[in-house]
């Protein structure tokens, strides 16, 4: 999927549903109740049962598999992947 592709359909999203959440608060609302630490698929199941929105479903999916301790530890785990998403890549892992 292309950026520009990604933006048209987040303005979508956004006009329908407004504007989203920002991540820690986001993930407070999806993790509540959560007892840590809890495993990347375990966070994945209280947020589906917490109804979390298929963003966050999503991101908690693609944490790598390990154990964390607490909801701040998810989101800087998170924080990292999508810093590292937006980096600019060395030439030679083109």
């Amino acid at each position: 999927m292309t950026r520009e592709r990604l933006a048209q359909g987040v303005s979508e999203l956004e006009s329908r549903v407004g504007p989203p959440l920002p991540l820690a608060e986001s993930l407070h609302k999806a993790l509540e109740g959560a007892v840590f630490p809890l495993s990347a698929r375990q966070l994945t199941w209280v947020a589906r049962e917490n109804e979390a929105s298929a963003m966050v479903l999503s991101l908690l999916g693609s944490l790598p598999r390990a154990s964390f301790g607490s909801v701040d530890a998810v989101a800087r785990a998170l924080e990292g992947d999508l810093d590292a998403a937006d980096a600019p890549q060395p030439a030679s892992a083109r």
